[in-house]
């Protein structure tokens, strides 16, 4: 990255005159002023005359302390908040960061915006001379090609590719062009003609980036990713749920930028009629985005058909079909939004209609300054979804070639793991067809991957307990009570799109003994997409030696009558999965010898047949429940230790029981008010993920990403 910074921060807001311009803030606005309260809506005010109040200068003091000594500033920062003296000691200690100076968020261009305009009224050179600092990170942070990284000059992970993303660049690109032509609040001795050269300069790279990271489909260019490669200028994933796709609404602004110029070459008139026409051809019709309050209380986004909507676009489309998607923390794309968790399913803009901004504005600029070349677009015919273009809810499919053994019914299961090299280098993959398997499956060996051809038509069922099991040895080791045993060593193996069911319960008699499903004694264990039913006690029950395992769910359904039938022992994180039980306590962690162990579960649901126990636990544990649902028959009262009777261990770390976003229909008694903020060190609900549910040390999301073409579901 080029970068242009000449010194550190000249002057670098002593701590003295600012602390001293701190002191002297007494004054404030008059009683018949009215001025807004945030940062954001100050930020944003039109009037001038504000930029001469004790307010003003007040924000501006902060505003100043803020800004780091690479000239830019930290994003999601108030700042018009007031400071204490601490908090202010400590802004001023954090100057010297070189990793959080950003232009993401509308952070540095807002600040330089309300300093500008300050500087302009006051004609206080503190506010000139940071203005200037913030114009010299700006300069120095674009790369050769023309693009800006979101953070610099210490960008991490995906910080370091060009970013479209919450019109990152096309904000600076704005900023810039109003800069060099002088336009309010940039006049007088703002900017010099040196200065105005220089920008020019980057102004015209900048545009010239975005013609390069236009994506061409089909020979035709269309519309932008919200990140680029900043090597091959290719998409680019950022988090993990903004894949490389197709971009409707950074792509809108960035066509209004390229509408704006002056004087459009025939590229840029190429790059407008590309995307304009692709907005038409991709528009969605007939479907509205709503945001509702359910009768719990909780938010919900869900996509409704609606025949007098005007037309949407989704935020993202794949790159493969051009198709509709939306995406978890899990970094898989989907495409109902009711299969994402409530998080990001609120927490995120899926849907937009900002590109029917650009129709009205394209079409006097085709006929201005290109009318040979004008698309026919129009906001009132049929979208992509209704005329036929696009699969709107396309389900993925299994690869069989991608297979190294298919299983047919009447097929042993057994025999296909048996083909599997005793230590597999690479994934071994199985895939079951539909079909019923009255089969006991024992998993003898790491890297299997079992994969049914549908969670609900391929079914492995087998009746047994812990005293009547079918084969109780195999290779000379012995074997647990399961339908599916992972046995020690079985590590890094993945089950999905099956039905596991021990129906012992209904089909010889009549108990809820231990009646394991799936049975583990593995670790780096991942189930996914399937039923896991049991009609006994303790149904998923993965205990690695020691309480040593890591154990990765999501979208399972599990359904016991028994106790305990999610039983990890270790490390374990479970998400979108919904729980069915019958009186007795449904979840149960054993997080012996480690403090850190833990039972997480998000975006899931819990509901039973009678009322019934979420949980309980007999020795050292740890559960995480973060915006999880439970119905009016999960009993009123929190987890808890499972005998009254006796202690079968003195669990010294106590109850440790955490929630965030949880509901409870019918109320509760307060156990399930938010006390994330109790955990050890205070995670944010965000934050609570299975990365960081494993310490980092096993990411199954990114395997599952790996093996998508044989788990896609």
């Amino acid at each position: 990255m080029k970068n242009t910074f000449k010194k550190v921060f000249i002057g670098f807001m002593a701590f003295a005159m600012v602390t001293g311009s701190f002191a002297q803030q007494g004054v404030h606005k008059k009683d018949n002023e009215s001025y807004p309260k945030g940062w954001k809506q100050i930020a944003r005010m039109e009037q001038d005359s504000f930029f001469l109040t004790d307010e003003a200068r007040r924000i501006a003091e902060n505003v100043l302390a803020f800004q780091r000594c690479t000239g830019g500033w930290p994003k999601n920062i108030d700042m018009a908040r007031r400071m204490n003296d601490k908090e202010l000691a400590q802004v001023m200690k954090d100057k010297s960061r070189c990793d959080d100076s950003t232009i993401d968020n509308n952070a540095t261009t807002a600040q330089m915006i309300f300093l500008a305009r300050l500087y302009r009224q006051t004609k206080d050179i503190r506010y000139r001379d940071a203005f200037l600092q913030g114009v010299e990170y700006l300069l120095g942070g674009q790369y050769e090609n023309g693009g800006w990284p979101q953070f610099w000059p210490g960008p991490r992970g995906y910080q370091i590719h060009i970013t479209f993303n919450d019109d990152a660049i096309v904000n600076t690109l704005n900023m810039i062009r109003d800069m060099m032509n002088h336009k309010a609040p940039y006049e007088d001795d703002l900017i010099d003609k040196a200065l105005c050269v220089r920008l020019e300069k980057v102004f015209h790279k900048g545009i010239e980036c975005i013609l390069a990271t236009q994506i061409i489909k089909d020979g035709e260019p269309s519309v932008w990713c919200q990140q680029n490669d900043r090597e091959t200028l290719k998409p680019a994933p950022a988090r993990a749920y903004e894949l490389p796709s197709y971009c409707s609404a950074e792509s809108a602004g960035i066509v209004r930028l390229l509408m704006e110029l002056p004087a459009p070459d025939a590229r840029v008139k190429r790059a407008v009629h590309g995307a304009m026409k692709w907005f038409d051809r991709y528009k969605l019709t007939g479907l509205r985005c709503e945001r509702i309050v359910l009768a719990n209380g909780e938010r919900d986004t869900r996509l409704v058909e609606d025949p007098q909507a005007g037309p949407i676009w989704a935020r993202y489309y794949d790159l493969k079909y051009c198709e509709p998607y939306v995406c978890d923390r899990d970094g898989l794309p989907r495409r109902h939004l009711e299969e994402i968790g409530t998080e990001r399913r609120n927490g995120y803009s899926w849907y937009n209609s900002r590109p029917a901004e650009l129709f009205a504005i394209y079409n006097a600029w085709a006929d201005k300054y290109d009318p040979k070349h004008k698309v026919a677009i129009s906001l009132a015919t049929k979208g992509a979804n209704e005329n036929g273009l696009i699969e709107m809810y396309r389900r993925p499919v299994v690869e069989r070639t991608a297979f190294d053994v298919v299983v047919k019914p009447g097929e042993s299961i057994q025999a296909a793991i048996e083909k599997a090299p005793e230590i597999p280098t690479v994934p071994f993959k199985i895939l079951l067809l539909n079909g019923t398997y009255h089969q006991k499956v024992i998993i003898d060996r790491p890297n299997i991957v079992l994969v049914g051809e549908n969670r609900d038509s391929t079914r492995i069922v087998l009746a047994e307990t812990a005293k009547t099991r079918t084969l109780t040895e195999y290779h000379g080791r012995p074997v647990g009570n399961g339908v599916i045993v992972l046995q020690e060593g079985a590590d890094d193996c993945v089950i999905s799109g099956v039905t596991v069911y021990n129906n012992y319960g209904t089909t010889v008699e009549n108990t809820t003994t231990h009646q394991m499903a799936i049975f583990g004694r593995a670790t780096r264990t991942i189930i996914i997409n399937s039923n896991v039913w049991a009609d006994g006690n303790d149904a998923l029950s993965l205990w690695a030696p020691g309480s040593n395992g890591m154990y990765y769910h999501a979208d399972l359904y599990l359904r016991c009558p028994g106790v305990d039938f999610l039983c990890p022992r270790g490390w374990c994180y479970a998400t979108r999965c919904h729980f069915y039980g019958d009186s007795r306590a449904m979840i149960w962690h054993d997080g012996r010898g480690n403090k850190n162990k833990k039972l997480v579960i998000t975006n899931s649901s819990f509901d039973a047949k009678t009322p019934t126990l979420l949980g309980r636990y007999h020795h050292d544990s740890q559960f995480y429940l973060i915006k999880c649902n439970m119905s009016k028959n999960v009993l009123d009262g929190n987890i808890h230790y499972a005998y009254s009777d006796k202690v079968l261990d003195p669990c010294p770390w106590g109850l440790r029981t955490y929630y965030y976003g949880c509901t409870r229909e019918g109320g509760h008694s307060g156990w399930l008010n938010d006390n994330l903020k109790e955990a050890e060190n205070a995670p944010e609900f965000y934050g609570v993920t299975a990365k960081w549910t494993f310490d980092g040390k096993w990411d199954p999301e990114q395997r599952i990403r790996d093996l998508w073409n044989v788990l896609a579901y």
